[in-house]
């Protein structure tokens, strides 16, 4: 289970950046400012916010090297992120999707087994091309499938926009004077993508 742990993490590392606006990385700040271990959800109820935090530690988990997406508050971004920006339909939509979720995992989803949220993951995360199409086919797979690919990059680009991140593990440079355009990645950065942190 490990490995297809690390092995989901470099494959959300690998997701493209979203344009981060004003009102994204102030959202951002805002949540370093919150407490890691309880938080009050703005938009979320607490069962969806619990499904969504847990969804999160498998996409997103911590290694040996690099903090996980719990460490640095993703799920509360998340929720603010819902709250605050996103429009009121878009937000249903997802809202709906976390749900059905949770009616296949049960009502106790706190105490859900993390075996549950791995194996719910693999069935839509790692579809084949001909199971996604016969998830179109059925509008509460459609709906679970397109929630979980969502979830999955806005936690990566939360994840990669954080203060902590952009910092201390992606390559970083306040002040970007140079620009060397035929200099592979591994000799300029050690290989590591660029932050977009400003």
């Amino acid at each position: 289970m490990m490995n297809r742990r690390k092995a989901i993490k470099r494959m959300g590392l690998s997701f493209g950046y979203i344009a981060a606006t004003p009102t994204v990385l102030s959202i951002l700040e805002s949540c370093g400012k919150e407490s890691q271990i309880s938080w009050t959800p703005k938009f979320f109820l607490e069962n969806e916010a619990i499904v969504i935090q847990k969804l999160i530690d498998l996409i997103l988990p911590p290694t040996d090297n690099i903090p996980g997406a719990l460490d640095v508050d993703v799920p509360q971004f998340i929720d603010s992120y819902y709250h605050e920006v996103v429009e009121i339909k878009k937000g249903d939509t997802f809202k709906k999707g976390i749900n059905l979720i949770i009616n296949i995992l049960g009502d106790n989803v706190a105490g859900a087994d993390m075996n549950q949220y791995d194996s719910l993951l693999a069935k839509f995360l790692k579809a084949r091309q001909k199971e996604i199409e016969e998830f179109k086919i059925n509008e509460e797979n459609n709906l679970i499938y397109h929630t979980l690919t969502n979830l999955r990059s806005t936690a990566v680009w939360a994840f990669k926009t954080s203060q902590k991140i952009g910092k201390e593990v992606l390559a970083y440079d306040p002040i970007p004077v140079v620009q060397i355009g035929c200099m592979s990645l591994d000799e300029a950065t050690g290989g590591k993508e660029w932050s977009l942190m400003n």
